[in-house]
């Protein structure tokens, strides 16, 4: 039941085609084209390149994808999160599918598809990076340089990925929340905006590694992000990483499982 689930969950977001682009697509390709307008005027100013200027694509393409958790690309992933875990109270579609199957089964398919979308979105955005970056390489005559360590930066990319995905998934998670609370699409995205940029915010100013600033999840996410892609010979201590890790996922099983909850006590009949 819940493969069925999940199924009707991916068609019905495919046929959304309003929220997969400016949920998942929109900051990705915003970010690229920023970036490539910024190497046109750059390259207009100077009138000249900068003798041995170089490119990393890999590193670009890491750093794009780390910081995709931000306050800016999570109000475009509010948007489509409040698309998938809040549509149906828009449309009063939900007394037509909860007899169809548990409501569980219906929440869960949301996160899931909410999570696989999200994955795609992350791939998009090291896509366009690597885009951007061969753009301004040939406009600044910039020689293309790769990581010393290739297989190395394989494990560190896959890690970052992977952190930055559990942000998302918290952001998602954080929507279908609100969403089932306040059960409205707005109201997700407002409310999980402001959500996430005061934990930003407190996160950009704490100093100190304690148990406590590694329950902001942004900080935990980059205390695990900077762990991940340090070098051997410079990483930092296991400790404080681990915790994080543990802090994230007990923040998504809270978040996840409180929509749950709720979601099992409403009354649908009117939705």
């Amino acid at each position: 039941m819940l493969a069925d689930a999940i199924a009707a969950e991916r068609f019905r977001l495919s046929r959304d085609r309003t929220a997969l682009f400016w949920g998942f697509g929109f900051a990705p390709l915003v970010a690229m084209l920023f970036s490539m307008g910024i190497d046109v005027f750059t390259r207009a100013a100077l009138h000249r390149t900068i003798p041995g200027e170089t490119t990393d694509l890999a590193n670009r393409a890491m750093g794009a994808v780390a910081g995709a958790s931000g306050p800016f690309t999570a109000l475009f992933l509010l948007i489509g999160a409040a698309a998938i875990f809040a549509g149906d109270y828009r449309w009063e579609t939900w007394r037509l599918l909860t007899p169809r199957n548990s409501r569980v089964n219906l929440l869960a398919a949301k996160l899931i598809v909410f999570a696989e979308v999200a994955a795609w979105s992350l791939l998009l955005t090291a896509l366009t990076s690597v885009l951007a970056g061969l753009f301004g390489s040939a406009v600044n005559h910039a020689a293309l340089v790769g990581p010393p360590n290739g297989s190395a930066f394989l494990g560190h990319f896959a890690g970052v990925f992977l952190i930055t995905w559990l942000e998302v998934m918290l952001i998602g998670a954080l929507a279908g929340l609100v969403g089932v609370l306040t059960r409205s699409t707005m109201g997700a995205v407002i409310a999980g905006l402001v959500v996430v940029f005061v934990q930003s915010t407190l996160a950009a100013t704490m100093q100190a590694t304690t148990w406590k600033s590694l329950a902001i999840p942004a900080y935990a996410g980059r205390i695990l992000k900077g762990f991940i892609a340090a070098p051997d010979e410079v990483r930092p201590e296991a400790g404080p990483a681990g915790l994080a890790l543990v802090l994230l996922l007990a923040w998504l099983i809270v978040l996840a499982g409180g929509a749950v909850v709720l979601f099992r006590r409403q009354d649908l009949t009117k939705e």
